[in-house]
């Protein structure tokens, strides 16, 4: 099975698809998506892009993060 993700789909769209993938973005460095109703509610709009320009986290590294991790990643 191939696990694509693409950073210009919502979060909350890719962590229904991939559950894991929730664990993984907080190790990254999104904290607050584990708070209750954060997925929810901003997960709807925010994409991983978007969350990683906001939170000033390097796309390179999400990106090589979630390879490594057996995801197939789309821009």
């Amino acid at each position: 099975m191939n696990k694509t993700i693409d950073l210009n789909q919502s979060v909350y769209n890719m962590c229904n698809e991939y559950p894991e993938l929730l664990g993984i973005l907080h190790d990254l460095g999104f904290k607050d998506i584990i708070k209750p109703g954060m997925l929810n509610t901003a997960g709807r709009f925010m994409t991983i892009k978007k969350g990683a320009m906001l939170k000033k986290i390097s796309l390179d590294i999400i990106k090589e993060t979630l390879t490594l991790k057996g995801y197939e990643v789309v821009d």
